[in-house]
């Protein structure tokens, strides 16, 4: 890669952003430089992309998502759907650290984290406070924490000294949005519990939500033979990073069906043959019949999402989708995802944008039966480049807890109509033209 063309990174671009909302008249100046250093970025930087991943699809099923067809169908995305779990929704810091905690506190055997943000500050002191606990009373404990987004600090000294398995994913560089990150957020107990969903060990995923500070997020706790599957999407990584191949009962003891529901583990990475988040989007996209519900921090879904969506609302299926408001961390990719509303809004699609605080959900619902919940944004980077990781349900009464909370945040939004949208000024429409520039980056 050529040194003279830096790549910009999402933080550059925040700063950016900021610095234009303050300057005001500027804005066209400022943005338009931002514009020219992603150009330069992606002529620059074409490698970052993986032309041998299939990414583009087709799929025109005669069933619907109701369909069992549907249901089998789905172990076509690299792993298959097993019965007999039992999963609830978790909200918040207060309901997803503290129900992690407590599980930690309870572990007998194992205990296996891999996470892209973990920081020395509240939350971290909370998680690593816990998981020293259980280090010494002789669980084994390994941490995977992505080498980018961790700053562990003066706490990763106390992790090892403890005798936790402490390990960062890939080097950091100052090419890394090119590179291969882990985004995934996966917890592992004893092999019997497994949690995922949009947190991080970041003090602003602590509370419920109350304000601005206290981000809203979701995860899944599951219990039951996908527990097995979750498990060893986190080998695959320690494995890479360290050499260590996990294995036995510490890892994957025999599991017992804990309930009625049907789960699979999806994951993705840059190295894939195919997007396995987009195939499972768009299969259950262009099944839907009755409604698409999809709640998403970074929404970003390219052509042929877009493409498959506004196809569903043409044939009456309720489709909804919420997002940020203005209380964003990435604000230049709220502009990029604007960019795109014109053409959704046109065709029937609602649109929500969360207003109490920043909303980091990654969240879908389709027709009250199919669901799944994770790290997994829609965007490029999270459908072909980052590892991630989403728990996918096919079960009603999942579906409904799903639905319940997109509910509840639906009464803190602001709906974007058409008209609203058209209205935006001149300087809008020119910032939201040259973020979108940075779409394949985000």
């Amino acid at each position: 890669m050529p040194t003279a063309a830096r790549p910009l990174t999402p933080e550059i671009g925040k700063r950016v952003h900021e610095k234009a909302v303050r300057d005001g008249p500027s804005e066209y100046a400022l943005v338009t430089r931002v514009a020219t250093i992603a150009l330069s970025a992606i002529l620059a930087c074409s490698c970052a992309l993986n032309p041998d991943q299939r990414n583009h699809y087709r799929f025109s099923p005669s069933f619907a998502i109701e369909d069992p067809q549907f249901r089998r169908s789905l172990d076509n995305v690299g792993s298959v759907m097993v019965g007999g779990n039992s999963a609830t929704v978790l909200e918040n810091g207060d309901g997803v650290f503290g129900a992690i905690l407590e599980d930690i506190r309870q572990a007998r055997k194992s205990i296996n984290i891999e996470v892209y943000i973990f920081k020395p500050d509240k939350a971290g002191r909370m998680f690593t406070d816990a998981l020293i606990e259980a280090a010494r009373r002789g669980v084994t404990v390994r941490l995977l924490a992505d080498a980018q987004g961790s700053k562990l600090g003066p706490m990763r000294d106390e992790l090892t000294e403890a005798g936790v398995h402490c390990r960062s994913y890939r080097p950091a560089s100052e090419y890394a949005i090119y590179g291969r990150r882990t985004h995934r957020k996966i917890v592992v107990v004893d092999g019997t519990i497994a949690y995922t969903g949009g947190f991080c060990i970041d003090e602003r995923w602590l509370g419920d939500a109350r304000d601005k500070s206290e981000w809203h997020d979701s995860a899944a706790r599951v219990t039951g033979p996908v527990v097995a599957q979750m498990q060893a999407i986190f080998s695959e990584d320690w494995t890479f990073t360290t050499g260590e191949i996990l294995a036995g009962d510490a890892f994957y003891p025999k599991l017992e069906a804990t309930g009625t529901m049907q789960a699979q583990a999806i994951k993705s990475s840059k190295g894939d043959a195919s997007s396995l988040p987009k195939m499972l989007y768009f299969m259950a996209i262009q099944a839907a019949t009755k409604s698409i519900h999809i709640q998403n921090a970074y929404f970003l879904p390219d052509e042929q999402i877009r493409t498959a969506l506004v196809a569903a609302a043409g044939r009456g299926v309720d489709v909804r989708v919420l997002v940020p408001g203005p209380q964003n961390d990435v604000p230049l990719v709220r502009l990029a995802s604007q960019h795109n509303y014109g053409e959704l809004l046109s065709a029937g699609i609602r649109i929500f944008e969360y207003q109490p605080t920043m909303l980091h959900d990654k969240n879908l619902v389709v027709d009250g039966v199919f669901s799944t919940i994770g790290s997994i944004n829609v965007d490029v980077r999270s459908m072909s480049k980052n590892a991630e990781v989403s728990l996918s349900f096919y079960d009603r009464e999942f579906a409904g807890l799903m639905e319940a909370m997109f509910a509840r945040n639906l009464a803190g939004c602001r709906e974007i109509t058409y008209a609203h949208w058209k209205k935006r000024g001149s300087t809008k429409r020119f910032a939201e033209m040259m973020s979108h520039l940075f779409e394949p980056y985000f």
